[in-house]
């Protein structure tokens, strides 16, 4: 099976919406924040109600008009049926899952979005409100990833897929240990082709890249 191509951060920016175009690229991400009453896609967190975000670069004032969900959706939904939709579903303070799944609900097609969980009790809301919904949980540290592992060899849990820091990835080995529980997993944020060709040797499913030359790559 050939590896998803997925865009990081495409769904963030207005002027990068049509790259969802490009033939490289089977797939366009974008980081959901709630704000106020509105779904919003931008990078850093959120300062609880402050208007500034945190991220690499320091601290930033808020985008003062985001990018909303609908226009996201509205822009992949308008491609080939075969485009994708990765949600990377982020939490500070409110709960963005009731949200989310309202939004879900009206489309007339939900089969081209994956949801992406930092927190693991959204994502089991989220595969309880929409069962046909794929939601993967976010793996960023290894200690998450050996609970996720502890787990799934300690409960009766059906196949849970996760997307996963590419750097808690260190042989074929270990990529088939985990999707033994996780079915699919999805590799970020993978910018050396190099190590984009390793992983997707393993088996790993989707790789995530901010660099149009690694995805075309693969």
């Amino acid at each position: 099976m050939s590896v998803l191509r997925v865009l990081h951060g495409a769904g963030n920016l207005r002027d990068l919406l049509p790259r969802a175009r490009h033939p490289a690229v089977d797939a366009i991400e974008a980081d959901i924040w709630v704000r106020g009453d509105r779904l919003v896609a931008h990078h850093d967190r959120p300062l609880g109600p402050l208007p500034f975000t945190i991220g690499r670069g320091g601290i930033h004032r808020e985008p003062t008009d985001p990018v909303h969900l609908d226009e996201i959706l509205e822009a992949v939904g308008d491609l080939d049926p075969h485009t994708q939709l990765v949600l990377d579903l982020r939490s500070w303070v409110a709960d963005p899952a009731p949200d989310l799944a309202r939004e879900l609900l009206e489309l007339p097609r939900r089969s081209h979005v994956t949801v992406s969980c930092e927190a693991w009790p959204i994502a089991d809301r989220l595969r309880a409100w929409i069962p046909e919904l794929r939601v993967s949980y976010s793996i960023r540290f290894e200690p998450q990833l050996r609970r996720y592992m502890h787990e799934a060899n300690t409960t009766d849990t059906d196949t849970r897929p996760i997307a996963i820091r590419h750097s808690l990835l260190h042989s074929a080995e270990e990529v088939r240990a985990i999707k033994r529980h996780a079915g699919i997993i999805a590799a970020w944020t993978v910018d050396d082709v190099d190590r984009a060709l390793e992983l997707a040797e393993w088996g790993v499913d989707a790789i995530v890249s901010n660099d149009i030359t690694v995805l075309n790559a693969i």
